[in-house]
C-alpha cells in the first residue's frame, strides 16, 4: 500500500477530535449574544427602544450604537460601514442591537420585545439601476491597450450583448462565530472565525477606543471559509468584542444557519456588457468589456474583487486591442464579499462564453479555437504584465490525450444522432490565474519558529487553517530544511501576539507567503546550528566538514562525505543550547516586484500565473431538464507540489464548488431584499452523487520559472474555473436539441427547460 504524505489535521478530523470555536465548555459567567436584525432592506431609522426588553428576567445588557466607546465604524478599505446604523438601515438583517443573557432562549425572547421605529424606503437591488444612478463606491476603473474602436470597426465579425453570472452562498460547515473573554485592565481575547486576525484587531481597537496590543486574536482553525470569513467575519467579532468589553464578562455569539445565510454577503453577481471582434478563422482582434459588480450595501472588498475580475477578463487569450471598464455598484443587499476566485470566475465566465459563441458561429472546434488564440511566451497582458511562462498550448495537448478527445467527440455525436429524449454535450474551461494580493502591501508574512530542548519544534505563522492544510504545508517546508519528521513539528493557532500584522489567509497566497516566512525562519536556525554541527562531528568522529557539506535529514545531521556517521538532531539541539546558541528565529517574507498603477491601469500585480484546463461531458434529459455529469478531465500545472494529495483535494473541491455555482446554486431574493434561499431545503449544493462517473485529474509538475516556496504553485482558487466546463457542456447539449437556444445562469433544470423551449 502506498504511504500517503503526512497530514497534520487528518487523524484529528477523522476521529472527531479537532477543536473549533465554541466547541469548548462554557466559561464561568459566560453570556450568550443574540442580535436584533433590521426587518427591512432600506429605511430611515428613527429610534430603538430597549426599555421593555431590559426588564425581562435574565437579561444582563442590551447594547446599541449609543454604547460604542470608540468609532462606530468597521469599514476597512473604505470607511462606509457602521457597526450599528444610526440613521439609515441599508440591508435586511443588518444588526441594530445586541442582547446578552446567560440563557440564549431568554436573549431571543428579549430581542422580540425591542421596539424600533423606522420609515421604510424603496430598496435598490438591481445592479443596472444602481449603475444608471451612479451609485458606485469609487469612480470607474479602466484597463486599456491598443485601439479598440478602430479594431472593432475593422473586424470581419462582431458580437455584442450582455452576460450575467449569479451570486453564491459560501455554505461553510461552521457558521460565523466568536467568543470574547475580557482580561485584566483593557485586555480582551477573541477566539473568532476570521481569515484576517490583523483586520479584526485593528478595527476592534478603533471601535473600543483602546490600543491594538490590548486585543488578542486567536484562531485555532476554521470549519471552512472560502473567503466568507475574510471581511465578513469582522462585524461578528466586533459585536462580540464590544459586548465582552462593556459587560466585563465572557460573551459568545454564534449565528444559526438560517441567520448566516440570510444576513451575510455572497459571491458578487455580475452583469457584463461586451463587444468582441474576430476574423473568419476565429482570431481575436478586439474586446470592449464593461463589468458591473453588485456589491451590496457597503464596499467591503468589492473594489479589489472587481479589479481581479478585470485582470482575468481575457483569461488565457492574447487580444491585441482591449478596453475593460469596471464599476462596483451599491445596492440594498447584505455586503457581498470575498469568495473563492475573488472575481476571476465572473470575469473568465464572460470571455469563455464568447469563445463558445465564436466557435458555434464559425463552426470551429472549441479547443482548437482556444489553442490558436492563447498566450505565447513573450506576450503581454492588457495591463502590460509579461507572460514569462505560457503553458496553455501544452495543457490543451495533454487534455486531448488523457480524454481521447477526438473519440469522445465522435461518441457524443453518435449518441445525439440516436437519441431524441436526451442529449450529450462537451464543455471546455481553461485558466490562467494570477497569484498575489493585488493590493501590494498585503504580500508579506511572518513566522516564529522555536526548537525545544528535546528536538521538537513549534511553528507559528500568520496562516489561518481552514481545511486547506496551510499548516501541513508550512510544516513540510520546515521539515525539509531541518530534516525533522512531521510528527516532531507542532503548528500553533494563528495568534496576533505571536505573529502580528498578519495579512489575510486569502488570494491563494496562504502557503506562498507563510511557507516562505517559515522557510526563512528555518534557514536562520539551520545557520545557527551549523557551527555546532561542525564541532560535534569533529569531536565525535574527527570529521572536518564545511558548513555547506553538512546535511540535515531523517532527524539526523551528517557530513556529505561520510553519511554513515550521524548525530541525532536532538543531541545537536542540546549541544547548541549548552553553548548558548539561539534556537528560535523570526522569519519574514515579502513577494518581490509586485506593483500596479491604478490610474494608468498598468503594472505587474501577480508574482506568477497558474495554468490548467478541464473538459467535461454531460447528458441532459430533455423532458425534465436534469443532467448527469459523465466525465471530467482536468490537467493542472502546479510547479513542484509540496503535497500532492492536498493539492489534488483542492483541485477536486474547487471544481465541485464551481460546478455547483454554475448549475444548481441559485440565490433568490424577493423585491424587498430578503434572501429566500436560506437553508439546505431551499439552496441546493453539490453532494456525493454529483461527482462525475469518471474524474481524471492530472497534475503537471513543471520547472516553474515563476513559482513560490520550494518551487510550488498555489492550488486554492485556480481550479475553481474548471467547473465552468460543466456549464458549457450542458449548453452544448442544449444546442444539440435547439441550436438557437440562449442559456442563463445558473443552468438549473428549470433554466435548461426554458432554454430548450426558447424562453
Amino acid at each position: 500500500m502506498r504511504k500517503l504524505p503526512y497530514h497534520l489535521s487528518g487523524k484529528l478530523h477523522v476521529t472527531g477530535s479537532s477543536h473549533f470555536i465554541a466547541d469548548e465548555a462554557p466559561l464561568s459567567g459566560m453570556l450568550y449574544a443574540k442580535l436584533l436584525l433590521a426587518p427591512v432592506a432600506h429605511a430611515r431609522l428613527i429610534f430603538i427602544d430597549t426599555t421593555q426588553a431590559l426588564e425581562m428576567p435574565g437579561i444582563v445588557a442590551i447594547y446599541t450604537a449609543l454604547d460604542i466607546p470608540g468609532e462606530n465604524q468597521i469599514g476597512h478599505v473604505i470607511k462606509d460601514e457602521p457597526l450599528f446604523p444610526t440613521e439609515r438601515i441599508m440591508y435586511l438583517g443588518q444588526p441594530l442591537a445586541i442582547v446578552l443573557s446567560s440563557d440564549p432562549l431568554k436573549a431571543e425572547r428579549a430581542v422580540k420585545q425591542i421596539k424600533i421605529e423606522y420609515e421604510e424606503l424603496k430598496p435598490l437591488l438591481d445592479v443596472e439601476e444602481s449603475d444608471r444612478a451612479q451609485q458606485w463606491y469609487v469612480p470607474q476603473r479602466k484597463i486599456e491597450c491598443g485601439d479598440v474602436e478602430r479594431a472593432l470597426s475593422e473586424s470581419e465579425y462582431q458580437l455584442s450583448g450582455s452576460i450575467e453570472s449569479g451570486g453564491q452562498e459560501h455554505f461553510y460547515m461552521e457558521t460565523q462565530r466568536c467568543r470574547a473573554i475580557p482580561g485584566e485592565g483593557q485586555q480582551l481575547t477573541l477566539y473568532t472565525a476570521t481569515q484576517s486576525t490583523m483586520e479584526v484587531q485593528e478595527v476592534l481597537s478603533h471601535v473600543l477606543g483602546i490600543q491594538a496590543h490590548n486585543i488578542i486574536i486567536d484562531v485555532p482553525r476554521l470549519g471552512g471559509a472560502f473567503g466568507g470569513k475574510e471581511r465578513n467575519a469582522t462585524i461578528w467579532a466586533c459585536l462580540t468584542g464590544l459586548a465582552a468589553f462593556l459587560s466585563r464578562r465572557p460573551v459568545e455569539l454564534v449565528l444559526t444557519r438560517d441567520e448566516d445565510m440570510l444576513i451575510t454577503g455572497k459571491r458578487h453577481p455580475f452583469k457584463s456588457l461586451y463587444k468582441i471582434g474576430f476574423d473568419g478563422k476565429g482570431r481575436l482582434q478586439a474586446l470592449d468589456l464593461t463589468l458591473l459588480a453588485n456589491g451590496g450595501a457597503y464596499a467591503d472588498l468589492s473594489i479589489a474583487i472587481l479589479e481581479r475580475a478585470m485582470f482575468h477578463a481575457e483569461n488565457i487569450y492574447r487580444i491585441p486591442n482591449v478596453r475593460i471598464l469596471g464599476r462596483a455598484c451599491c445596492t440594498n443587499l447584505p455586503p457581498n464579499t470575498a469568495f473563492r476566485g475573488f472575481g476571476a470566475p465572473q470575469g473568465i465566465f464572460v470571455i469563455e462564453n464568447l469563445m463558445q459563441k465564436i466557435a458555434e458561429q464559425l463552426d470551429l472546434d472549441p479547443i482548437m479555437l482556444r489553442k490558436q488564440n492563447c498566450y505565447r511566451k513573450g506576450d503581454n497582458t492588457p495591463y502590460q504584465q509579461g507572460v514569462v511562462e505560457a503553458s496553455s498550448p501544452h495543457i490543451f495537448e495533454r487534455l486531448c490525450q488523457i480524454s481521447d478527445y477526438d473519440d469522445l467527440k465522435r461518441k457524443v455525436q453518435m449518441f445525439n444522432a440516436n437519441h431524441t429524449d436526451c442529449k450529450q454535450g462537451l464543455g471546455i474551461a481553461p485558466v490562467k490565474f494570477g497569484i498575489s494580493f493585488t493590493t501590494a502591501l498585503l504580500n508579506q508574512a511572518s513566522a516564529l519558529l522555536w526548537i525545544y530542548i528535546d528536538g521538537t519544534a513549534s511553528l507559528s505563522t500568520g496562516g489561518v487553517e481552514m481545511g486547506q492544510e496551510v499548516s501541513t504545508k508550512c510544516a513540510l517546508v520546515v521539515s525539509r530544511i531541518l530534516g525533522l519528521p512531521m510528527d516532531k513539528i507542532r503548528v500553533e493557532s494563528n495568534n496576533s501576539q505571536r505573529v502580528g500584522n498578519a495579512s489575510p489567509t486569502a488570494a491563494s497566497t496562504g502557503s506562498d507567503l507563510n511557507g516562505n516566512a517559515a522557510k526563512n525562519a528555518a534557514l536562520q536556525i539551520r545557520g545557527n546550528l551549523l557551527p555546532a554541527a561542525q564541532s560535534l562531528l569533529k569531536e565525535r568522529y574527527d570529521i572536518t566538514a564545511k558548513q555547506e557539506d553538512i546535511l540535515f535529514a531523517d532527524y539526523k545531521i551528517f557530513a556529505k562525505q561520510d553519511p554513515e556517521q550521524k548525530i541525532a538532531f536532538s543531541e545537536l539541539v542540546r549541544y547548541a543550547y549548552n553553548d548558548r546558541i539561539p534556537l528560535a528565529a523570526y522569519g519574514y517574507y515579502k513577494t518581490p516586484k509586485v506593483h500596479f498603477d491604478r490610474e494608468k491601469g498598468i503594472g505587474e500585480p501577480f508574482h506568477y500565473f497558474v495554468y490548467g484546463a478541464a473538459l467535461s461531458r454531460v447528458e441532459i434529459d430533455l423532458l425534465t431538464g436534469e443532467h448527469q455529469l459523465l466525465d471530467t478531465f482536468i490537467v493542472h500545472e502546479n510547479g513542484q507540489s509540496l503535497h500532492d494529495e492536498i493539492d489534488r483535494g483542492q483541485i477536486i473541491g474547487a471544481f465541485i464548488q464551481s460546478y455547483g455555482w454554475c448549475t444548481m446554486e441559485e440565490l433568490v431574493h424577493n423585491d424587498q431584499g430578503r434572501y429566500l434561499s436560506v437553508n439546505p431545503s431551499t439552496y441546493k449544493i453539490p453532494g456525493i452523487r454529483d461527482i462525475p462517473e469518471r474524474l481524471v485529474v492530472e497534475m503537471l509538475p513543471s520547472p516553474a520559472i515563476q513559482a513560490s516556496v520550494l518551487g510550488s504553485k498555489a492550488t486554492g482558487e485556480p481550479p475553481f474555473i474548471y467547473g465552468l466546463s460543466v456549464y458549457f457542456a450542458i449548453r452544448d447539449a442544449i444546442k444539440a436539441s435547439n441550436p438557437e437556444a440562449e442559456t442563463s445562469f445558473p443552468l438549473t433544470p428549470e433554466a435548461v427547460l426554458k432554454a430548450l423551449e426558447g424562453r
